[in-house]
């Protein structure tokens, strides 16, 4: 049985994932997350840093769902949605460069729904040290002084590789450009079931460049 918003398992019961646009936790969903906990539901915190319950009963999944949401739970449903990795940034980590949350969440809500030829993922990091593996996504924004490196087609899996440098976004409205252009070069030269690491390794970065040359020009107040 299809239920938007759940997910059927193996076993046959179903999951929910919960998404976070700064990796964080708010209090009313903390509380139903642990009243689910108690009737059975296991909760699980994966590494993309969602939260995905498991051993959901057929004919609890509706009910869940709307406690969950009236909670103010992002629910992971069918379409594209960017999530982004996320380490802490400033002011929490000594070594941060600058803020993470914002730009983030940012990305999360301007980005939701857009098309996509296949999987891609975003993160971003307060600092070079990457603990949120900014610099092996296929895309990562990694803060500086000032701004953020921007590194593209890097991947995990049994062969990882580090993303290479695309440029440096100044702030937040301009990360979003270099985002929105990554995602137009993807669609337009991507293959199905192929990263975006492969697909540079088959155009080389200047398609790319073209693409994102043209997005700079026109400023960071265009419609995403």
């Amino acid at each position: 049985m299809t239920i938007p918003g759940a997910r059927l398992l193996a076993n046959g019961a179903y999951a929910i994932s919960i998404e976070l646009d700064t990796g964080l936790l708010g209090a009313k969903v903390l509380r139903v997350l642990a009243d689910l906990s108690e009737e059975g539901v296991k909760i699980h915190p994966t590494t993309a840093q969602k939260i995905l319950l498991l051993d959901i009963a057929p004919e609890r999944v509706t009910l869940y769902l709307r406690r969950l949401e009236e909670a103010g739970a992002l629910i992971r449903r069918k379409g594209t949605s960017f999530q982004p990795r996320s380490c802490i940034g400033k002011p929490y980590c000594s070594k941060a460069l600058q803020e993470t949350f914002s730009l983030s969440k940012a990305i999360y809500h301007e980005f939701k729904g857009h098309p996509l030829v296949h999987k891609f993922k975003v993160a971003v990091a307060g600092c070079p040290a990457c603990c949120s593996w900014a610099n092996t996504i296929d895309l990562g924004f990694v803060a500086q002084s000032t701004g953020y490196q921007v590194l593209v087609g890097g991947k995990g899996g049994y062969r990882p590789q580090a993303g290479t440098p695309l440029g440096k976004a100044r702030d937040i409205p301009e990360a979003l450009v270099y985002m929105k252009a990554v995602l137009d070069f993807f669609n337009q030269y991507g293959e199905p079931k192929k990263r975006l690491g492969a697909i540079l390794q088959k155009t080389g970065v200047a398609p790319l460049e073209r693409i994102l040359d043209r997005f700079l020009s026109k400023g960071a107040s265009q419609d995403f």
